[in-house]
């Protein structure tokens, strides 16, 4: 795969998306941007994200303003490139509404009831505003129609990293229309908000949470559904005018990270249900350091759960320095082929570079780019050539599932950051609750999904860590998954609300006490370590003090309270842990912590592959074809060996490098 640049019957093979944002301006001419496609050609790409697609400073003649765009349009199919139009990438004025027709009353609200007019590198509107969703309409079906019948057009971006709060009476009356939805008539709102209201027009966004934490944890998951609620508008506009190409929509990272903003808000899998395909931006080099190995591969693999599994777009995949004086978010060669290649075994089925050029003025000058600021080749470029010969030579692959997946319930996330947010308690807890189960099974060498309670039925094992909401519907979906032989691992709170907020008849698990072997009596915050298999383990933050009932007792605190329970049940079981096992890990890092992932793969047989030597291991899947994903994370040669499908793999992987390999054990690169 080292040989000359990628051939034209090889460029789209398995229409796998391949290249770079083409961010244009006003200073650019036919001869820079066929300058651009050229090059970008030379790097293997059949793709260019075009930014923006309207372009109001160009001569305002017949089919101004997206001239420009045809050009871009006509020069692509010159060079084989197709091109996604961004017909909104968060600067409004360059898209849907130029200065000239903007109001102060699009700007959104906030709860103060003072005008919001964005952050400094972008701005967001009232969304639900008549006249903004409107203009957004009018202008995407414009779009549409200007750039349809070209046949280098593959598609469109309508919302490149969702975002949206508002406090304006417009999406008001859209939250009332949500709640109508939900609950039917103002008497059962009532029972769930504990409140008095007689009519749906009396009810505000109001963070009273001391009687019920329900109107607060409403509202959030009202402010992550508008963003589908809204964007299904925009997109029935456009389909309109052109109801054949490609629609696609980003958000950042993954709403199950713990390093995603809360309150953007984004909702990855909702997102799925409104576009054909979700895109990813993913920067994990930032100012205050690079995300962590675990938490990148937890990143993808939670974004692909919400693809449906079926593939996603990384949108954006950072290149290079942030900023002028960003020294420290510096690209390093070894760091970009790392996430590329996790990105790409974890299901990612079409990488888009940000950006081609670097930034030439305004915020991010001099950052960013494939090429440098004359337009050259850099180091980045002729690796981005090498990964994506490689990457379109196989096409779309699929990831090899785990046996143990993580469950993630929105919900939980909803209710926790509700309870703690008054009492300074880490906001945050549900989410790395979850990533602390996700990266001890990672640092076991574990194969681990994120998944949702829509797909919990192929897996050996589940982990519901911090799994604090269980109702009926919740209750019948794990008790069949345990009857029929799977395993439920709990730990931290379990069960201990219902949907309306309220505390369960049955503590712990709610409809599942029957599975948790044992009663709740309390709860302490000291001796918190236990036994387990031999081995002392460290308890963090809690323990749950409970006497049992049917349960099998596999492991005590100090004071010899149950700290592990076992109740069989059908033909599966559930293993409980007393305290926030997870959560801990994510805090500590404690190897005690560790030794349970490692033990509970070994007894419930979890391991998809076993590895010698300090690497980590993906299994993608490419028409029938093992490829092995090998990384080494270390600053040393590793030499390491491989035990999967019945085969030894023996490999030598360099200093911060990767490999791949075929199922026959032959290197790929």
């Amino acid at each position: 795969m080292e040989g000359s640049r990628i051939s034209d019957t090889d460029f789209m093979k398995n229409d796998f998306k391949y290249g770079s944002v083409l961010k244009l301006t006003r200073y650019d001419t036919k001869q820079t941007i066929e300058a651009a496609l050229s090059k970008m050609r030379d790097c293997g790409m059949n793709t260019v994200v075009v930014w923006p697609a309207a372009f109001y400073w160009e001569e305002q003649r017949e089919g101004y303003p997206f001239n420009t765009g045809r050009l871009v349009l006509e020069l692509a199919e010159k060079y084989g490139i197709g091109v996604i139009m961004e017909l909104a990438g968060q600067l409004t004025v360059f898209e849907y509404l130029p200065d000239w027709a903007m109001k102060a009353e699009y700007h959104p609200i906030k709860h103060n009831g003072e005008r919001e007019f964005g952050q400094s590198s972008f701005g967001f509107l009232s969304y639900f505003h008549p006249e903004v969703n409107e203009k957004i309409c009018e202008h995407y079906r414009a779009a549409a129609s200007a750039y349809k019948d070209h046949p280098a057009l593959i598609g469109y971006d309508i919302f490149n990293e969702t975002m949206f709060r508002s406090f304006d009476e417009y999406t008001m009356r859209e939250f009332r229309e949500w709640l109508r939805e939900k609950y039917g008539s103002v008497q059962s709102l009532n029972e769930a908000w504990e409140r008095t209201y007689s009519d749906w027009d009396q009810i505000t966004y109001e963070a009273w949470a001391w009687m019920s934490i329900i109107p607060e944890a409403d509202y959030a998951a009202f402010r992550k559904a508008a963003v589908g609620r809204f964007l299904k508008k925009w997109k029935a506009a456009l389909e309109s005018a052109d109801g054949g190409h490609l629609i696609i929509a980003d958000n950042i990272h993954s709403m199950v990270a713990p390093v995603c903003p809360y309150e953007r808000p984004q909702d990855d899998f909702d997102l799925k249900t409104v576009v054909g395909e979700i895109g990813m931006s993913f920067y994990p080099k930032q100012m205050s350091g690079t995300l962590e190995d675990a938490m990148r591969w937890e990143i993808f693999d939670a974004f692909y759960a919400a693809s449906r599994r079926e593939g996603f777009l990384i949108s954006e995949m950072q290149t290079h320095i942030q900023s002028l004086f960003n020294y420290n978010t510096c690209v390093r060669t070894y760091e970009l082929k790392r996430w590329c290649y996790e990105a790409y075994a974890a299901g990612a089925n079409g990488l888009v570079y940000w950006m081609w050029r670097p930034f030439d003025s305004g915020l991010q000058i001099l950052g960013r780019g494939l090429v440098d600021y004359k337009g050259d080749e850099t180091e980045r470029f002729t690796l981005a050539e090498k990964i994506g010969r490689t990457m379109r030579s196989f096409g779309k692959l699929k990831p090899v599932a785990g046996e143990i997946g993580v469950l993630f319930d929105p919900l939980c996330d909803d209710f926790s950051r509700t309870i703690v947010k008054s009492y300074k308690i880490d906001a945050n807890m549900y989410l790395r609750s979850v990533f602390g189960a996700y990266k001890a099974m990672f640092d076991a060498n574990v194969s681990c999904d994120i998944v949702t309670f829509d797909d919990i039925s192929s897996y050996r094992a589940i982990i519901l860590t911090n799994q604090i909401v269980i109702d009926d519907v919740r209750a019948q979906i794990l008790e069949e998954y345990v009857k029929m032989g799977g395993t439920l691992i709990i730990d931290g709170r379990f069960g201990m609300l219902g949907v309306n907020g309220r505390l369960t008849e049955k503590l712990p698990g709610g409809a599942l006490n029957f599975l948790c072997g044992a009663e709740y009596r309390d709860s302490d915050y000291e001796g918190l370590d236990f036994d387990y298999s031999g081995a002392c383990v460290r308890g963090y933050l809690g323990r749950e003090l409970v006497s049992v009932t049917d349960g099998e007792v596999l492991g005590c605190f100090a004071d010899g309270m149950p700290a592990v329970i076992r109740k069989r049940y059908g033909k599966g079981r559930a293993i409980s842990f007393q305290t926030h096992l997870w959560y801990g890990y994510n805090k500590t890092s404690d190897t005690s912590q560790r030794g349970v992932a490692e033990t509970l793969a070994s007894e419930l047989a979890l391991y998809k592959f076993k590895v010698n030597g300090n690497v980590k291991v993906r299994v993608a899947e490419d028409d029938g074809e093992y490829l092995l994903f090998v990384f080494n994370y270390s600053g040393e040669d590793v030499q390491a060996s491989i035990e999967f499908n019945g085969m030894t793999y023996n490999v030598s992987v360099k200093a911060n490098d990767s490999v791949i390999l075929r199922g026959d054990g032959s290197l790929v690169i």
